[in-house]
């Protein structure tokens, strides 16, 4: 029998009965919700990436808070320049599945893509809104991450060479009048490389800036085995490249022929040779790092480096140049090599050629990977707008802008420490939008290229050999590694990184 209840008390344990059922059922969907945020738990990726700070410290930022998000772990391994390439391609060529994710140069995409070594990711960028694709800068999202077509890695640094120089030591008016007394012409901020090296000439060797120690003209990168070549391409860039012409700097789109010893790189180099003479002591074993902080405590007038130099010249705390410097793109020439005339080449204004040197890091998933999705969602993750802006206003991250919003945002560059951000992020954006601008090499076999340069390279700086000969047997081997790779398979990827067409 059951026992007769009254209406109130009915009422109030029905509705008790209903409120443990409510409590019952949101408990249950809070734990599926949870449970879906936390997707990935029990998954360990590993990244692999140069030694810390630079690249790594964006994957210590930012891990902890997808580990907190998704459940999943992160690991790193890391390894120094020179051991980058090999690791990476072994690991890959093995099968060996050492790391889920390689944050590496741009220059190495076409060697890992054109292996199948490499998660396709076009199908991934499409359903993800979060990531902000078309955000990121076209020269970054439809030519340095892609590959015959297809996206295989996710752009997460912008990296291009600037040039920077001392506000208060170009502007100063007693120097200004020394310098035009000297050479002729007024001091300013150098537009071509002859400037630059009467600029660095004028600065060298005595105490310019007053602080009672002697200062030198430039400093550039210059050791072998580290990030030299890139310095050189610099410089030659203007040289070799002519408005509204493939690209002089590397091959002949036509035939693969080497044009590394062509006169326009042989007068670079000669230049870079002289330079040497007006550069801060021991400045031929001087690697990016190193250039860094010689510049940073005030010992040079001038110097080539990607945007770290800005960053730290403004926010390190060992700086003593904050505010002092001063950004614009690469110098250019009032001549140029034609290699398709094969002549010198007039111009009346400043030929400007801005070069995409490195091209910027990338993050690639081993398409081996036990862990894609996971490895997929923490790329993401690290290169969406808002947590990659807080990359580029960090110090040591070594990520510099890629995306729209990096130069839309003041208020991060301000808070960051930047005195002039808008001077540092146009002379990045000059350089990114310039109409001359020059990619960098984007081939299978680029790394065997350059180290095959940077041999010669080092020998003409020590003095080994000529500019000439040291070029000339770079070509020589470069044409040796072109046969090894097959030319007419070289030629067609050559050309498709150009954007031109293949027969």
């Amino acid at each position: 029998m059951f026992k007769k209840i009254k209406k109130g008390r009915f009422i109030k344990e029905a509705a008790m009965v209903i409120l443990c059922a409510a409590v019952i059922v949101l408990g249950s969907l809070g734990s599926s919700q949870a449970l879906a945020e936390k997707r990935f738990e029990g998954v360990e990726i590993t990244v692999f990436t140069q030694t810390p700070p630079f690249i790594v410290k964006p994957v210590w930022m930012f891990g902890p808070d997808w580990e907190k998000k998704t459940g999943g772990k992160v690991r790193v391994i890391s390894a120094a320049w020179a051991e980058l390439y090999p690791k990476m391609f072994s690991s890959f060529a093995l099968g060996a599945k050492k790391y889920d994710i390689i944050l590496f140069p741009a220059a190495w995409l076409a060697d890992f893509a054109s292996n199948e070594f490499l998660v396709p990711l076009d199908n991934f960028i499409a359903a993800d809104p979060e990531i902000d694709w078309l955000d990121i800068l076209p020269v970054y999202r439809e030519r340095i991450s892609t590959y015959a077509g297809t996206i295989y890695a996710i752009p997460m640094d912008g990296d291009n060479h600037i040039f920077y120089y001392r506000r208060d030591a170009i502007e100063n008016p007693e120097h200004q009048a020394k310098f035009k007394a000297k050479y002729g012409y007024d001091l300013a901020p150098p537009e071509t490389w002859v400037q630059v090296r009467d600029v660095a000439e004028f600065f060298n060797g005595w105490d310019w800036d007053g602080d009672g120690r002697i200062e030198y003209g430039v400093v550039e990168a210059m050791r072998k085995d580290d990030q030299a070549y890139w310095t050189y391409f610099s410089r030659t860039a203007a040289l070799t490249s002519i408005p509204g012409q493939p690209q002089g700097l590397f091959f002949d789109p036509e035939t693969m022929k080497p044009l590394i010893n062509d006169p326009g790189h042989v007068k670079a180099l000669e230049n870079w040779i002289e330079i040497l003479e007006f550069g801060v002591p021991g400045m031929i074993n001087m690697e990016s790092g190193d250039i860094r902080g010689v510049y940073t405590v005030g010992e040079a007038a001038m110097a080539i480096d990607w945007g770290d130099i800005g960053v730290m010249a403004d926010t390190s705390p060992e700086s003593t140049v904050k505010g002092k410097v001063n950004y614009s793109i690469l110098p250019g020439t009032t001549r140029a090599w034609d290699y398709v005339k094969k002549t010198w080449v007039d111009f009346p204004e400043v030929n400007h050629a801005p070069y995409l040197a490195f091209g910027g890091w990338l993050g690639a998933i081993d398409a081996k990977s036990d862990n894609v999705e996971a490895a997929y969602d923490f790329l993401s993750f690290l290169s969406r707008p808002e947590n990659s802006y807080i990359c580029v206003t960090t110090a040591q991250t070594g990520f510099n802008p890629c995306r729209k919003s990096h130069f839309e945002k003041l208020a991060g560059w301000y808070g960051y420490g930047f005195v002039y951000p808008e001077d540092y992020l146009g002379a990045i954006e000059a350089t990114i939008a310039h109409p001359n601008v020059q990619p960098d090499i984007r081939i299978p076999g680029a790394a065997r290229y350059f180290e095959a340069l940077d041999v010669q390279l080092s020998m003409a700086l020590a003095g080994a050999k000529t500019a000439k000969q040291a070029l000339d047997d770079a070509a020589k081997e470069w044409e040796r590694i072109t046969e090894d790779l097959g030319r007419e398979k070289q030629l067609k990827n050559y050309r498709a990184s150009l954007g031109l067409p293949i027969e």
